[in-house]
């Protein structure tokens, strides 16, 4: 069985759901530094990223609490606060000295990543801080929103499913309904990057 984290069912939804509802901005998933400029893209909206990042600004994944919803198959042993941080940025290139213009863009993405979180999680998260990034020391090219939201993502009473670095396959060569026992052989598999 594949286990999918709460936050990439999160993640993937509110990607899908921009691409299906034509909101033209970039989702993006990772611990790296978000790029301080938007990349120009055709229409207003279309300047906008937003890059989660898992945890806060302390590096804290979440608050453990009692599981939820017992009776599932596989049963929940806990549930995790899960936090994630969203830096929302959008850029309106259209008046790139309007501070207003760069506020209203901004606004509207946001309003945009929080409608796409709510329908695809309604009732299992929770925002737990949000505000504007301001960075005095440089020239305003757009605006951004940061976000700290927690998931109720379910801890599951399942083994782990990941293979040990030593394990191997044996691959049966058939051909005609005959087999060979010459062609088994042992293939180590390598790691996961």
């Amino acid at each position: 069985m594949a286990i999918t984290t709460a936050l990439e069912y999160v993640y993937n939804a509110v990607a899908a759901r921009f691409a299906a509802e034509g909101t033209a901005a970039t989702n993006v998933f990772g611990w790296r530094e978000p790029a301080r400029q938007p990349a120009a893209l055709a229409s207003p909206l279309a300047h906008g990223r937003i890059v989660w990042t898992p945890g806060d600004a302390t590096g804290s994944l979440g608050e453990l609490k009692a599981a939820r919803n017992p009776g599932r198959d596989p049963r929940p042993l806990a549930t995790l606060g899960e936090l994630v941080t969203c830096t929302i940025s959008a850029a309106d290139l259209t008046a790139p000295e309007s501070e207003l213009a760069q506020y209203r863009i901004t606004r509207l993405l946001y309003d945009a990543w929080f409608r796409a979180v709510y329908l695809a999680f309604h009732g299992q998260f929770a925002m737990v801080s949000q505000g504007w990034v301001e960075d005095a020391n440089e020239r305003r090219r757009g605006a951004a929103i940061r976000a700290v939201i927690s998931l109720d993502a379910m801890i599951a009473d399942l083994p782990a499913t990941l293979a040990p670095a030593d394990t191997s396959v044996c691959v049966t060569v058939t051909e005609l309904n005959v087999t060979d026992p010459a062609y088994l052989v042992p293939t180590p598999l390598s790691p996961a990057p």
